[in-house]
């Protein structure tokens, strides 16, 4: 039997769990030893840290005023039967 069979790889949410270090020890211990996990995780890790890198942005003053004064909400006719 292969170790692949013996120690899956990680889910993307244990390699979530691990970017957060939440990762329970079991799962730490197969990125010591699973390449493949380790350098998913990783890449992920390096995702997350260039996406949090990124300036934020709202949107400028009187957006949704612009927005809403397109928004057409529709009245009732006034017809209706029980």
């Amino acid at each position: 039997m292969n170790q692949q069979h013996l120690h899956p790889h990680l889910t993307p949410d244990e390699i979530e769990l691990w970017a957060q270090g939440l990762l329970g020890a079991a799962g730490a211990l197969h990125l010591a030893e699973c390449r493949e996990c380790l350098v998913r995780a990783e890449q992920e890790r390096t995702l997350v840290r260039d996406l949090a890198q990124l300036p934020r942005f709202g949107p400028e003053f009187g957006f949704i005023e612009r927005v809403m004064a397109h928004v057409r909400v529709p009245t009732p006719s006034g017809d209706f039967r029980a």
